[in-house]
């Protein structure tokens, strides 16, 4: 009689990088790829995602305090908080917070979908220099420029592209283009 071992399903943010890879590589549809792997593998991948203590502690370390009571007294911190409306007892507000002072969640990285460039959300993660594949210390204007149009090219609704996105896009650019 054959006894069968259960497998262990790889985790989702390494199927990600190596769908990422390959699609750049064979110009696939990184779409396409990951519905195969969670095909292959039984199933949706659920993401690792942190727990709202871990997100918690990294938001304290981020902004140079000793603890979390230290961090409520954190002026920007409260600033922040209150400009965006934020809920701290609710684990969606911890990791927007996380997004934007910390880093993107390793969960959301070599993100697959709707709105995703170059891995990236756009629509959940306002990263412009991760998105153009630029390196803020060295791009000129004329490398932003260029690299927004790189991505015009599938993005832009004349050529098949979606307005949500190309607007997101155009708001990404022009902030870049603001600090110069």
């Amino acid at each position: 009689m054959a006894t069968s071992k259960s497998k262990k399903r790889p985790n989702i943010n390494y199927v990600k990088e190596k769908i990422a890879h390959i699609a750049a590589k064979y110009k696939y549809d990184p779409e396409i790829l990951l519905e195969f792997a969670e095909y292959v593998n039984g199933g949706k991948f659920t993401p690792v995602e942190l727990s709202m203590q871990q997100l918690k502690n990294a938001v304290v370390k981020s902004f140079g305090c000793k603890n979390y009571q230290e961090l409520k007294k954190n002026g920007n911190f409260k600033l922040y908080v209150k400009d965006e409306n934020l809920k701290l007892n609710l684990k969606t507000s911890w990791k927007k917070i996380y997004r934007e002072w910390v880093d993107i969640p390793e969960s959301e990285k070599n993100d697959i979908g709707y709105g995703c460039i170059n891995g990236i959300d756009i629509f959940k993660n306002f990263r412009p220099w991760e998105v153009f594949e630029l390196n803020p210390r060295e791009a000129s204007v004329e490398d932003i420029k260029t690299a927004f149009r790189k991505l015009a090219l599938t993005h832009h609704p004349d050529h098949g592209g979606d307005q949500k996105v190309f607007a997101q896009l155009q708001h990404m650019r022009d902030s870049l283009l603001a600090a110069y």
